[in-house]
């Protein structure tokens, strides 16, 4: 190694830059990364006019009727609305598990920020949305998933007989 080489690696050693040059995620950081993608892309897709309460009536009621043939239309409409509403708080009850399985592993205040701040995104996004408006509502729903997840997490980590 010449003299040249050894001051250039001291230089950017003491100035803190090898460490920001240098780092590159590993395959298995971005492995970790995918599942939570996937999932994120799926949300902005279910966040689009396609999925608007218009839309999934098409789907939804109909199978409620053959479900519950008797109800009224009062029923099946109250029964699509809450379908629709714990889709929320289970789509990030899901994301949440997917960070702290994943990627957040370890972290599970910053996987649920990451979860609060993306149903804030999601919400916002749907302003721009045809058919669909925005509500701080579903971003509580949203946010409950996500904690109860955090909840049923911690649970499963302690074993609740302590006798074993």
């Amino acid at each position: 190694m010449s003299a040249g080489s050894e001051d250039r690696s001291s230089t950017v050693a003491a100035d803190g830059a090898g460490a920001t040059l240098n780092h590159q995620p590993s395959a298995s950081q971005l492995r970790a990364w995918l599942p939570v993608l996937i999932w994120i892309s799926l949300l902005f897709v279910l966040s689009t006019s396609v999925f608007s309460s218009a839309n999934t009536s098409l789907i939804i009621v109909p199978l409620l009727h053959w479900l519950l043939p008797f109800a009224s239309p009062s029923t099946i409409a109250l029964l699509h609305g809450l379908t629709r509403k714990c889709a929320h708080f289970v789509n990030y009850g899901i994301l949440f598990w997917l960070l702290i399985r994943g990627p957040m592993a370890g972290r599970p205040y910053s996987a649920f920020a990451l979860c609060v701040a993306y149903a804030l995104l999601d919400e916002g996004h749907q302003i721009f949305v045809p058919g669909r408006t925005p509500s701080l509502y579903d971003v509580a729903l949203d946010s409950s998933g996500a904690l109860f997840s955090r909840f049923l997490a911690a649970a499963m980590a302690y074993p609740l007989d302590p006798v074993a």
